[in-house]
């Protein structure tokens, strides 16, 4: 049996967004705003990859791949910050698509690595100009300084944020 209390749950202010708010994310919060300009310039970028049959996290992967250098899941998993699960199935869609594949690792033989194949290297490209396209549009936006404080300030956010004490 559930129970409905008849309340609701808040929303994010992002229209179409399904994601529920929690209390560190409402508006107003630096949590609400971070994950707001996030999830922009994620959208924005996913929009200009359509036209190469690419989501925007299949993208990252084959841009972690661009240098040529043969990955595991894991490693992806972590360079992406999403979970082990999560690349399996992004690797599998483009191993689907025929723009990475998967060979046993020669110094570990149960780990298999994941490498770009010559159509997933030219994808990677294609990707890779539509990204930096999207963040040269951004920086444009702005002037040269605010690009740089809002960057500065991105990067005092994650190095301060873990060390932040508690108030319980």
């Amino acid at each position: 049996m559930t129970h409905n209390s008849g309340t609701r749950t808040p929303r994010s202010a992002q229209p179409g967004q399904s994601q529920e708010t929690t209390l560190s994310e409402s508006p107003g919060t630096l949590s609400f705003h971070l994950k707001r300009a996030e999830q922009a310039l994620i959208a924005r970028k996913a929009n200009a990859v359509r036209a190469l049959d690419l989501t925007e996290p299949q993208c990252k992967v084959l841009g972690y791949l661009a240098d040529g250098t043969a990955k595991s899941c894991t490693q992806l998993s972590r360079e992406a910050l999403v979970t082990s699960q999560t690349m399996t199935g992004i690797v599998k869609n483009l191993e689907a698509k025929g723009l990475v594949e998967r060979h046993a690792s020669p110094d570990h033989g149960r780990v298999m690595l994941v490498s770009l194949t010559g159509a997933g290297a030219e994808r990677a490209a294609a990707a890779g100009d539509f990204s930096r396209s999207v963040e040269a549009g951004l920086r444009q936006a702005m002037t040269e300084d605010d690009y740089a404080q809002l960057l500065g300030l991105l990067d005092r956010v994650a190095e301060v944020a873990p060390e932040l004490t508690l108030d319980a």
